[in-house]
């Protein structure tokens, strides 16, 4: 007895932090960075992964929403009294802001059910990555979850609407991971207590970032690379006005600036994690992913946007 279920990454492009107060973010999937899970009969209930290999019920605390989901899924899927070992073999590094996690729980649903041989809607595979999603972060968005199981860019407002949308633009991400652990949860927490003490200050910005993340949508649409540039450079100023920041991801900004990035800005959680570069051609991407890689970034990843043309 043995099935397998995948899913792929996510970007949020711009409205990260504000998209958890209702304001609207734009995601793409990263379909080429998947994760897949595979899960089998066997003596124990093990886990294997590249983070964790061992008794799932002895593994460390950040596995908390896999095991909680492997337990509810095991119960909601009423699977005959088997003991199962359970393998995740991911393209995308943890706690980036690539949506690792969410990727995960959505991988290992799709593997459940494939082993349960029960249909699975959308939603109810949405819920389910949810579901871990909140025990990992504890208020998420449910951005993530829509992303990592939509195969179409998204504009997402919580609670209210997700809306699948075509592109029409031209032009290079370029997926700069800093090599620091992003802590989602801690940043979220953090804002929510600096809009509890200053909401003057803070409201604000995260209105902004909800406008950017409206023109965005409008430029990707239209092929304004220049401008969605300015937007990336506009969004990066308000994360670091709140705090999303850090000294080492500026620095990061400054050398994609300085090799001909049209903007630079964190992607995800922050305080540490990913950041994104807009490029013209690919030319332009690999300098850029050159200069990066020079001032320290781990890794870099490309992602050409015409594919969602």
């Amino acid at each position: 007895m043995i099935a397998t279920g995948k899913a792929h990454g996510k970007l949020i492009l711009v409205g990260e932090h504000a998209v958890v107060y209702g304001q609207p973010a734009i995601t793409i999937p990263l379909l080429n960075l998947q994760v897949q899970a595979t899960v089998k009969s066997a003596p124990a209930a093990y886990l294997s992964s590249d983070y964790y290999q061992g008794l799932l019920a002895q593994a460390p605390q950040d596995f908390a929403g896999i095991k909680s989901l492997v337990n509810r899924l095991e119960e909601d899927l009423k699977l005959e009294p088997t003991t199962l070992a359970l393998q995740i073999n991911s393209a995308l590094p943890l706690e980036r802001g690539l949506g690792s996690s969410a990727a995960t729980g959505a991988a290992i649903c799709r593997a459940f059910f494939a082993l349960a041989q029960k249909d699975l809607s959308c939603q109810t595979l949405i819920n389910y990555t949810n579901f871990s999603e909140e025990i990992i972060h504890g208020t998420p968005s449910g951005v993530d979850a829509a992303t990592v199981n939509s195969k179409q860019p998204l504009y997402f407002i919580k609670n209210q609407e997700t809306s699948p949308f075509a592109m029409n633009f031209h032009g290079y991400l370029v997926i700069i991971d800093s090599g620091i652990k992003g802590k989602t949860g801690a940043a979220v927490a953090a804002l929510r207590l600096l809009k509890k003490e200053q909401p003057e200050f803070v409201n604000p910005r995260l209105e902004e970032l909800g406008s950017l993340a409206q023109q965005a949508r409008k430029l990707l649409q239209t092929d304004g690379l220049l401008e969605l540039g300015q937007v990336f450079r506009a969004a990066q100023k308000i994360l670091r006005e709140l705090q999303i920041s850090n000294q080492q991801l500026d620095q990061l900004v400054q050398g994609a600036s300085q090799a001909g990035a049209l903007g630079t800005k964190i992607t995800g959680g922050g305080r540490g994690g990913c950041l994104v570069a807009l490029a013209s051609d690919f030319d332009q991407a690999q300098k850029i992913g050159q200069a990066v890689l020079r001032q320290g970034a781990a890794q870099v990843f490309f992602q050409d946007l015409k594919i969602y043309s």
